[in-house]
C-alpha cells in the first residue's frame, strides 16, 4: 500500500532516530512504516538536510552517458547504491540498481532513456489515409484479388458457423 507521509512526519521520525533511543527496527515497527523508507529518509536528510526531504522528489532524466558514468564510478570504487547515490546527489539508490541491471541485461542500449506513455498520432493522418484510399481505384489484378479474397472469406464464415474445418 503506498502513503505519501508528510513532511512534519518524516521530521519527527528522523529527529526521534537521531536522538538515539531507537534503532530503524523499533522505530519503524512503532509507527508502522516501512524500514527501508525509515532509512532513505536519514539518509537523505544526513545527505542535504531538510531541503533534502522535498528538493529531488520530482521526477528528473539522466543522460545515457550520465548513468554510464555513475556505473562506473560505482565498480571502480567498488560502492554500494546508497554510496553512490549519495556520491552524484541522486535521491533514489535503487534507480542505480535499475541501470546496472538493464546494462548488464542489453549493453549501453539499455541505459537510452525511453519515452513514457503512447506515442501521439496527427488527427490529420487518419483522414488523409482515408481519402487517399477513397482516389485510388482499383486496376483489374487488383478486383479480381478483392473478390477472390471476399468469396474465401464467405466460405471460412460458413464454415465457422457449422463447425466445420476449412478446406479450400
Amino acid at each position: 500500500m503506498y502513503r505519501k507521509h508528510a513532511i512534519d512526519f518524516k521530521l519527527k521520525m528522523i529527529h526521534e532516530y537521531l536522538k538515539g533511543n531507537l534503532g530503524y527496527d523499533k522505530l519503524s515497527e512503532k509507527y508502522k512504516i516501512d524500514t527501508k523508507l525509515l532509512r532513505t529518509w536519514i539518509n537523505q536528510f544526513n545527505q542535504n538536510g531538510v531541503q533534502g526531504m522535498t528538493v529531488g522528489m520530482t521526477r528528473s532524466t539522466y543522460s545515457k552517458s550520465f548513468k554510464l558514468d555513475v556505473l562506473q564510478y560505482r565498480i571502480e570504487h567498488q560502492l554500494s547504491y546508497r554510496e553512490t547515490a549519495n556520491a552524484f546527489n541522486i535521491p533514489n539508490p535503487s534507480l542505480i540498481a535499475q541501470w546496472q541491471s538493464k546494462y548488464n541485461q542489453y549493453g549501453i542500449l539499455g541505459l537510452e532513456t525511453k519515452p513514457k506513455g503512447r506515442s501521439s498520432k496527427p488527427m490529420n493522418q487518419k483522414q488523409s489515409k482515408k481519402k487517399q484510399d477513397e482516389k485510388a481505384p482499383l486496376n483489374e489484378t487488383e478486383r479480381e484479388e478483392l473478390a477472390c479474397l471476399r468469396v474465401e472469406k464467405r466460405q471460412l464464415e460458413v464454415a465457422i458457423a457449422l463447425g466445420k474445418s476449412y478446406n479450400p
